[in-house]
This record gives C-alpha cells, structure tokens and sequence, in this order.
C-alpha cells in the first residue's frame, strides 16, 4: 500500500479539512484536529513510497480505518462536466456541482440519507402560519419585495390570503432582472391595498460595498442586507410589528448543510431558551425584554452594522457569507451611521419589529411548495412575470445569479472556501422534498445554473458595476 491523502482532504496546520460533503455519521465532520506527530506523519505523504516506510501513529491508523488516508490506486477522481458526474438516485446532487459528494452503497447522497431528521427544521427564528393583525397601528406587517418567485408568493399570502395591512420594501439593486421590475409593476396594480415602497441605496457607497464583497467572495452577492440598512429605521419608526420573511424551504436548510446554522437552533425550544438568557440579561440591566422575533432582528442587523468591525476575530462559530457582507457593508461608514444608530437605540429600548419566518411547505395545497404551480398562481392572481428561461425555480429575479453560482462552485472547487454552492444544495433539496422534479431539477443545473467551466455571459455586467478595472478571476 502506497499511503495518500484521499481527495479533496487538505492538512491546514494541524487540521484535516475536507472539501465535500462526507456521508453520515460524519456529515458534519469535516475538520479533524491531528496531534502534531500524526500531523507531520500525514504532511510527508509523498505518494511514492510504501505504508512500511512510515511510523504509524494511533491518530495515523484511525486515519486509515476511515478511509481519510487510502492508497494511492483508490484516489477519487473529480468529474469535469455534469455529463460526467455521479449523481445521487433521488435528487439532483451530484459531484460537479458539490465536489466531494459521497453517495453510499444505494447511490443516495448524504442530504437524502438525513431528510427525514431534518425535516422539522425550518428555520432559526419563530415561525408562523399566520400573522396576528396589529388594529393599533398602520401595517400588520412589512415584506422585502424582489419581484421573485418567493417574495411575490408571500407578499401574495400576506395581502390577498390572509388580507394583512402590508408594506412592501423593495432595495431596486442594479442586477434586478427586466421581469422581476415587471412583476413588481403588476402587483401594484393587482394589490392596491398594499403600501410599496422602493429605495436604492447611494452609487458611491455601494460601489465601495460592491467592491470589498468582490474581493472576498469574487461575487458581489449581499442580497438583501442593504435592504435592512435602507428601510430598519423606517420600520422601527413607523412602529411596524412584524418582518416577515419567507424563503424557499430548501435555502434554509442549506444552512445546516453548509453549517452556517446549528440544526440543534432550528428547534423552537432552542430558540426560546437563547431568548430566556439574553431577556434575563436585559431585565438585571433594566432593559425592556425582547419578545419572540424581536432578538432575531435584532441580533441580525447588529452582525451588519457592526460585524465588520470584528472579522478577524476567532469566533466558535462561523459564518463566512455573514461576515463577508458585514466586512463589505463597512466600506461605506456614512451609509451606514444612521443605520448604526438606529441598531443602538433598538438594544436600548427593544422597540423594533419581530422577524418572523413562514415557512412554504406549511401554508402549501398538499404540504408541498410545488414551483411550477406557485408560478401559474402568481401568473393569474398578481401578474407575475417569470424568467426567459422559465425552466429556472431558484432566485429568479436577479439578472447575475449564475455569476453568484459560478464563483462560489469556482471557489470551492479549488479550496479556496468551505463554503458549499448554495444553488447545489438548495436544488438538491428542493428536488427530494417534491418542490420541483429531480430531472427538471437537473435540468435547470445543466441548461441554467452558472454551473460550467466557462465564465457566464453575466460576469461582464458585474464588473461593470464595480467601476473599476478587475481582472476576471480565472
């Protein structure tokens, strides 16, 4: 036997780091602390000479017996198109688009071997069928309107279903798509009822934002954190009680996937408890406590107005994408200090909106957020305009999400952030649980998604927005 390193496993100091996405019981097993003679041991794997060469270390052999060190004939080989991938038997994952997918013997990946154990978790904040109607004040609730699939179906629910005051709030970001205005144009027409109110955030500030987000994460994706800078003073001001928010299901389990999220923290009692210690905290200092959805918010847009001022620290816990956009949002101090302000004075006083969570399977005909039937409601009832490529279910009113996608695979693929594509995960997902077939999920991989080895068409409409010469990252 000829000792290797199996692929996609990289020694980082002392830390084995695995760039994929391993079966359980060792889903969430992908950093390995080693001792420091098993470390030097695995850094001298040179591929040419024989186990026998080597001073096996018990940290060594356990190595071995997982498969994290192998022989060099067993080698995973990574696949060079979607044509080429091992896809799993029930969904859409496959090892192209998650590099370092394992399937197991039945060919089921490890998000279709857990389904049915996360399946309760639908989000890390409080989540309702219904929102509680506030006679008291002018809205019921406030929405962050894309003009998307997702957004339009809740703004749909909210104002026609469950007949909320509701106010829309729309950040018009330069990449929102030509169909996506259309559709926020008819469903003004079509809910007169509902108050819409569209912002843009200063082209200096967000070019510097744009700019920053480029260089950490090649993307400038920072969706929808300028919105809450835009519009959070408005909503406290204007006394509104509830933010509600209402994403596609598959993308808040990504987080637990990605481990951006503690599945644990999905769980109601999770939540209560973290609000029953930080409540107690404010009560010994004579603050107002906060009820169920107002520490979410709060916590939410503090990492904004404030997480860039501590990105290098060491944090147990790690969220890359939040504290990339917090970093980035810092490059625009002015913009930011009314916001800034506005975040003290809600710790002061905990007046400010609960952020409360929907969920779509809940308040969907058969339990199912069904894509294709979502769009032909939202087509009849409120106008919606779907996308040229009306074969694509996810993030449908952003003109340079393949740019999103392309980078973010790019990236992992080269081990450059063990942050998995979130697009790979969310059609995975969305795939098993119902919401769109596994072939058409498919589907929209190979014929929509960013997922190639060519740059998109896209990626010059990016650069442009960042007025300023970047190399393409190749």
């Amino acid at each position: 036997m000829i000792p290797v390193l199996q692929s996609r496993w990289r020694l980082e100091g002392q830390t084995l780091v695995y760039y994929g996405l391993r079966q359980p019981p060792h889903l969430f097993h992908r950093r390995i602390w080693l001792d420091r003679r098993t470390a030097a041991l695995v850094a001298s794997l040179d591929g040419k000479r024989d186990i026998s060469q080597y001073i096996r270390t018990p940290g060594f052999q356990k190595l071995l017996r997982e498969g994290i060190v192998t022989d060099r004939s067993l080698l995973r080989t990574s696949p060079s198109s979607l044509e080429d991938a091992a896809y799993c038997v029930r969904c859409a994952a496959n090892d192209y688009v998650i590099p370092g997918l394992e399937l197991d013997s039945h060919g089921l990946c490890p998000m279709c071997r857990t389904e049915e154990k996360y399946r309760y978790a639908k989000n890390v904040m409080p989540v309702l069928r219904t929102i509680p109607r506030s006679p008291d004040r002018r809205y019921d609730a406030a929405v962050f309107y894309t003009g998307g699939k997702d957004s339009s179906y809740l703004l749909y629910q909210l104002a026609r279903v469950q007949k909320l005051r509701v106010l829309s709030l729309t950040w018009e970001t330069p990449f929102i798509s030509d169909w996506a205005r259309e559709s926020i144009a008819h469903a003004r027409e079509a809910l007169p009822e509902v108050d819409f109110l569209v912002e843009r955030a200063p082209t200096p500030s967000l070019n510097a934002i744009y700019r920053k987000a480029y260089a950490l994460q090649k993307n400038v994706c920072i969706c929808p954190s300028v919105a809450y800078v835009l519009f959070f003073q408005r909503l406290c001001q204007w006394d509104v009680p509830y933010l509600v928010l209402g994403n596609e299901p598959s993308q808040c389990r990504n987080l637990i996937y990605n481990q951006m999220a503690p599945a644990f923290y999905y769980h109601p009692l999770a939540q209560s408890a973290a609000r029953l210690a930080v409540n107690t905290c404010r009560v010994f200092t004579l603050r107002r406590p906060f009820a169920p959805g107002q520490m979410e918010l709060y916590m939410t847009v503090r990492q904004l107005a404030f997480g860039g001022e501590s990105s290098g620290k060491k944090r147990i816990y790690h969220n890359e994408l939040v504290e990339n956009t917090a970093s980035a949002l810092a490059q625009a101090p002015d913009f930011l200090a009314p916001f800034r302000q506005a975040v003290r004075e809600a710790a002061r006083s905990a007046r400010l909106p609960a952020l409360i969570h929907i969920d779509f399977d809940d308040i969907s005909e058969g339990g199912v957020y069904d894509w294709a039937g979502v769009k032909e409601l939202l087509s009849r009832e409120i106008g919606w305009v779907d996308a040229p490529d009306s074969g694509k279910g996810l993030h449908t009113s952003c003109k340079i999400e393949r740019c999103k996608e392309w980078s973010q695979l790019f990236r992992f693929r080269n081990m450059e952030t063990c942050m998995l594509p979130f697009s790979s995960i969310e059609l995975s997902l969305a795939s098993a649980a119902g919401s769109v077939s596994r072939d058409r999920a498919i589907e929209e991989l190979k014929r929509y998604s960013g997922f190639s080895s060519d740059l998109p068409p896209e990626w010059s409409i990016m650069l442009a927005e960042l007025e300023k010469d970047i190399p393409k990252y190749m």
